[in-house]
């Protein structure tokens, strides 16, 4: 199990965590099947359910296509949660990832070398390679013509499991490329923001944009020399947007504010639902909204000082109390 002792959760919402909890339950597959079968000898029911759901090929199959297509998404990932992420490099990254998925779902060569995997690990547990039934008209189920189980696995899961990756990456990042060129006003990559950028900020932006085509080249001219003449650089979109004068740069203001919107990844939300746990545990169950929403705040904020003598100090003068807070 490469000096791991325990298996991982399955987490909802991050990819990277995903793919390492599927690694590890590859690689402990052997170890997870003995320990159910010594439970389900001493009559533990829910072993024998986990034990029946494992010891099924479409389970051991899906493990190691989903296994093998979320590797490949690995370091994408975690480019994108980098707080500083250069969309620009992760678009390109994103079209490295998408040809070798798309290579790899017309590659026998890689889907042969899975499904063999497949076959070697349910052998080793008397699993054999099967076909689901299959009718003359099936609604719940799919139900592919295929001669061989190798071929059917290949139609039903790996080429669908692929597309629906492909899919997923072409519509959230790819899409919005023409709005992503938009990074290339940041004051650090201000130099690289050339004619074709330009054309493609303002037709992607054209609504939020103030003037023609016209104003916008001379305000984006201002932009860059000041910006070259300045020692100091933000580095992110948020702080640009602090530095920035909206009166007089009226449409890279609104531009930077929209690009601002645009969720680049879930690295935030992530972060927030990790902070939600730790705000709301099982002991804090019965918390309100207005304490929930407090809390948070000041986790969100706690680069900022608080003076605890203070806030005692006004916690006790809003009503008269048993306890005397303030001596």
């Amino acid at each position: 199990m490469d000096k791991k002792t325990k298996l991982q959760t399955l987490c909802e919402t991050r990819w990277v965590s995903r793919s390492d909890a599927l690694t590890t339950f590859k690689h402990a597959f052997p170890v997870v099947v003995h320990s159910l079968e010594n439970l389900n000898q001493d009559s533990d029911e829910k072993a024998g359910l986990h034990l029946a759901a494992v010891s099924r090929f479409e389970f051991i199959i899906a493990l190691i296509v989903c296994e093998h297509a979320l590797r490949l998404l690995v370091h994408l990932s975690v480019f994108l949660q980098d707080q500083s992420c250069d969309m620009l490099a992760a678009l390109e990254e994103c079209k490295v990832v998408i040809a070798q998925l798309r290579g790899e779902r017309t590659d026998d060569e890689v889907w042969n070398a899975l499904f063999q995997e497949a076959v070697d690990l349910a052998q080793a547990f008397d699993i054999q390679p099967c076909i689901p039934r299959r009718a003359g008209r099936q609604q719940h189920r799919n139900n592919a013509p295929a001669d061989t189980p190798s071929e059917y696995w290949k139609v039903t899961l790996y080429n669908v499991f692929v597309d629906h990756l492909l899919m997923e990456l072409e519509e959230r990042l790819i899409v919005a490329e023409p709005k992503f060129k938009a990074f290339n006003l940041l004051p650090r990559k201000v130099n690289e923001f050339d004619e074709e950028h330009f054309n493609v900020t303002f037709d992607a932006y054209n609504a939020d944009i103030i003037g023609d085509r016209d104003d916008f080249r001379a305000e984006v001219q201002r932009w860059t020399l000041r910006w070259n003449m300045a020692a100091h650089k933000p580095v992110s979109v948020c702080d640009t947007i602090k530095c920035t004068n909206r009166h007089l740069y009226p449409s890279v203001f609104n531009v930077l504010v929209a690009l601002l919107t645009i969720p680049v990844s879930t690295a935030t939300a992530e972060r927030s639902f990790s902070c939600l746990k730790r705000l709301k545990t099982y002991l804090r169950s019965t918390m309100g909204q207005t304490r929930l929403q407090n809390l948070a705040v000041l986790h969100t904020h706690s680069a900022i000082d608080v003076d605890v003598e203070k806030i005692i100090d006004i916690f006790a003068d809003k009503k008269k109390r048993n306890l005397n807070f303030v001596f």
